[in-house]
């Protein structure tokens, strides 16, 4: 049923472009940070991005009771406009697939609204990345004003995880902005930046927030086409994909 669904998923969200802008390595793990689109941004990456990670999933996606509401309020009903009843049985149907979808994907779950739970969203991101697994966050925050025309503020909260990264290893961790445009349907990842643990957490974490909001806003028009080489869509054969299918 896995398969039939990725299959499916890939014929309605069909292959990005692909453009790598820096080198992302593979001999440390990663926290990749990318602008949401609505469902367009987590299922193209999870569909088609070539390189393996763990998501940041909110907690409502990935349990049951939870999930039901969620999607009944924040997508049939606020983004579809689908009436009470109608969207009520759809997503009393649809509960218990995507459920078992989030987590073939391996998430840690975020529990925003939960503070004094947000401690296991951490322990997990933790966990990840000593095991080298690459982390995915959507730090967009509905809330923020426009950075630019397409992207909102970022959260501050998840640069926390740097914080606490340096604590245990001793080391500076790795920010990746990706920007998605579905319009031209391109994933560009921009420049890599390291987290320096010695600064200021404060000033630090500004310093990073801003790099990732303007590499992401930047990204988003750039016309590829006028470029003749020096970008790759090219990934190293170590590298694969999400769903192994």
């Amino acid at each position: 049923m896995m398969k039939q669904l990725i299959s499916l998923g890939r014929f309605v969200f069909p292959k990005p472009t692909i453009i790598f802008t820096d080198r992302v390595p593979v001999n440390e793990p990663v926290v990749f940070v990318a602008n949401h689109e609505k469902n367009y941004g987590p299922s193209v990456l999870q569909l088609h991005f070539p390189l393996k990670y763990r998501p940041w999933i909110i907690y409502h996606m990935l349990e049951a009771g939870e999930c039901r509401q969620y999607i009944q309020e924040t997508f049939f009903e606020e983004r579809l406009g689908w009436p009470v009843w109608f969207s009520s049985l759809a997503a009393k149907v649809l509960e218990p697939l995507l459920i078992r979808l989030m987590h073939t994907t391996h998430p840690v779950p975020v529990y925003r609204e939960h503070p004094q739970r947000i401690v296991e969203t951490f322990r997990a991101s933790l966990y990840a990345l000593a095991q080298g697994d690459n982390l995915l966050i959507f730090p967009e925050n509905p809330h923020e004003p426009l950075f630019s025309q397409e992207v909102r503020g970022f959260f501050e909260g998840f640069l926390y995880l740097a914080k606490l990264y340096a604590r245990n290893t001793g080391k500076g961790l790795l920010f990746c902005p990706l920007s998605i445009n579905p319009a031209k349907q391109t994933v560009t990842v921009g420049k890599l930046v390291r987290f320096n643990p010695t600064a200021e957490y404060k000033s630090e974490a500004e310093r990073v927030r801003q790099h990732l909001m303007r590499q992401v806003a930047a990204l988003y028009h750039q016309p590829w086409s006028n470029f003749p080489g020096g970008l790759s869509q090219e990934v190293s054969p170590e590298f694969q994909l999400n769903y192994q299918v």
